[in-house]
């Protein structure tokens, strides 16, 4: 997706885990996240903020620990790592609800490879209390219906932030089919910033439907659903 001219602005700067570039994206940043490659469910996300002083707060699943020192940092942190390549970010203010971090689920969708790609459900899903991650298996979490997590957050939404999250999704789906011909849906992760801006965080090819199934109103998954057979 990178290549897309039109999504660049929409994915954070990432660059391959080593400790040069890791000190090079504390200084840039202040706020960074380290994330396994190939995503995970949440599993193995680690963020880690400059507290100063060569302090550094690292916030992995909903434990949290004050490590002094960069290469006792570097060591802590390589300690929680996933056995895979591990990814850096800057840390994306996402929006929250009391405090809670929050992102959205775009369900994505074609019938055939040859189909125009179509938006058939979202869905917010908030971290649970004290977590890092909004994956809400992982996390103890819930889901929300999107307008309502918008509506109840700290986001300064735009009156077209639903039209750019499905412009956002429908460009990232038609990027991924044109790289993947045989692709019939994706499960998009877009986080939203304070200021309204939507984020490209995560693809998942193999999308589970259990969030849509936990919503009360189940017009999303029942499209889903139908747009699968």
């Amino acid at each position: 997706m990178i290549k897309h001219a039109y999504l660049r602005d929409y994915l954070p700067a990432t660059r391959l885990f080593a400790p040069d570039t890791l000190w090079e994206y504390v200084e840039d940043y202040q706020k960074i996240m380290l994330k396994p490659s190939g995503g995970g469910g949440g599993a193995g996300i680690i963020q880690l903020t400059d507290k100063g002083n060569q302090r550094y707060l690292v916030h992995a699943g909903n434990a949290k620990r004050i490590v002094e020192g960069r290469d006792n940092t570097v060591s802590y942190v390589k300690s929680l790592f996933r056995p895979k390549p591990y990814l850096l970010q800057p840390l994306i203010p996402l929006g929250r609800i009391n405090g809670r971090p929050f992102d959205i689920r775009v369900m994505v969708q074609r019938k055939t490879s040859k189909s125009t790609w179509l938006v058939t459900g979202w869905v917010a899903k908030l971290a649970g209390p004290g977590f890092v991650v909004t994956n809400v298996a992982r996390s103890r979490g819930k889901v929300l219906p999107l307008q309502t997590a918008i509506r109840l957050s700290n986001v300064d939404a735009p009156d077209d932030l639903l039209a750019e999250i499905k412009k956002v999704a429908l460009a990232a789906a038609d990027a991924l089919g044109k790289a993947y011909p045989t692709l019939r849906g994706i499960g998009l992760d877009l986080g939203v910033d304070i200021e309204g801006k939507p984020w490209i965080i995560e693809a998942n090819f193999r999308p589970s439907l259990s969030l849509f199934r936990k919503l009360k109103d189940q017009t999303f998954y029942r499209r889903i659903i139908a747009m699968q057979k």
